[in-house]
């Protein structure tokens, strides 16, 4: 059986490489934990799969650590972010001379941008020169297929701090604060607000922690199902899948990015949202049908490595470790259960609000017979 060794609850914030902090994202994994699995479980020069990359933690730690990496999701902002941490600008330099390119182009761009076809939610969070401005760097960013950058515009869209581009609003979920911001009482809140000051602040923040990264290694990054591996990997040799698949619709990955999403072309979260944070009875089936294809990319005793929840919604508890483990044996696909290791995670700000605030989170490994 596999021992698994984490720190649940080791502070990273002002420790982990800041690339971690270019965006926020709902649920995602601690970089601790996410280095802690790398190193159990692989070695060196092996290469990572995770089908569920969400904001690139286990991509971003497994090439710090020296490992190759193929990740994939099928949400646009967390392949913006995966892409984005995989692929970085090589010095804080650089990132500042492409930022400069393009910002010549979004000054050409800007007066041809017309808000009037701009959804009235989206027009609610912006004064309308800074809606322009950042309409027109998303368009220049994307067309120029910089990822870095625009992660970085994405991580500066909304909050209540001046360094952010929006009126008052929560950062982790988009809405505005007026009431406990009232225009009449706070007027400067809701000025415009210049792009190109904040973002080069927010690419200056973005370096000041960075590590020594092999850029040689491979790191492939899709947009795309899960349940479509061969698309991702194209024969790539996978020597380990370390992942967290979407906890049962009790983390809202759409609806909860839904102005990031926006900027990405989502015109409507909600056909994303079923896909990304499936109910139960999707969930299982879904993993029903993974298992399988993950027993076939893996070598004889390599390990599939899942982060999953329990979780308490609407009354019920629901033990999804459990069930998945469950799902194992009667799949007849090839993989067995070596080890479980859990800890009650509480949270209290990032979950449906049906869902109750504790919450346990569990690492099922499974591994490759043969």
């Amino acid at each position: 059986m596999d021992t698994v060794h984490v720190n649940w609850r080791a502070p990273t914030l002002y420790s982990e490489c800041t690339w971690h902090q270019l965006s926020p994202y709902i649920g995602k994994m601690k970089s601790s934990m996410a280095r802690s699995l790398i190193e159990q479980f692989t070695h060196v020069g092996d290469l990572v799969y995770d089908p569920f990359s969400g904001a690139g933690t286990v991509a971003l730690e497994a090439w710090i650590s020296g490992r190759a990496v193929v990740a994939a999701d099928l949400s646009p902002y967390a392949y913006v972010l995966s892409r984005a941490k995989a692929c970085p600008p090589r010095t804080l330099h650089e990132a500042i001379r492409r930022l400069d390119e393009c910002w010549e182009e979004v000054q050409g761009r800007r007066a041809s941008i017309d808000l009037r076809s701009v959804p009235g939610w989206v027009r609610s969070f912006f004064h309308n020169e800074t809606l322009r401005d950042t309409i027109a760097a998303r368009d220049v960013l994307v067309r120029r297929r910089q990822w870095f950058l625009l992660a970085c515009l994405l991580g500066i869209l909304h909050h209540w701090r001046p360094a952010f581009l929006s009126h008052p609003s929560s950062h982790t979920v988009p809405y505005v604060l007026s009431k406990k911001y009232p225009r009449r009482r706070f007027p400067r809140l809701y000025g415009r607000r210049e792009v190109y000051p904040r973002l080069l602040a927010k690419v200056r923040r973005a370096f000041k922690r960075t590590p020594e990264v092999d850029r040689s290694l491979l790191r492939k990054i899709s947009q795309g199902s899960a349940l479509e591996p061969g698309s991702t990997l194209n024969g790539d040799r996978v020597s380990a899948i370390i992942t967290s698949p979407p906890y049962m619709n009790s983390l809202s990955y759409a609806r909860d990015n839904r102005l990031r999403l926006w900027f990405l072309g989502v015109d409507d979260h909600r056909p994303l949202e079923s896909a990304v944070s499936p109910r139960k009875p999707e969930f299982l089936n879904m993993m029903r049908a993974l298992l399988p294809k993950w027993s076939g990319l893996l070598p004889a005793g390599a390990p599939c490595v899942l982060v999953l929840g329990a979780v308490r919604r609407e009354g019920k508890n629901h033990n999804l470790p459990e069930e998945v483990a469950q799902l194992v044996p009667d799949a007849q696909c090839g993989l067995r259960v070596t080890g479980i290791c859990g800890n009650l995670i509480p949270d209290t700000r990032r979950v449906r609000a049906r869902c109750r605030s504790a919450r346990r989170d569990t690492i099922l490994v499974l591994r490759r017979e043969g």
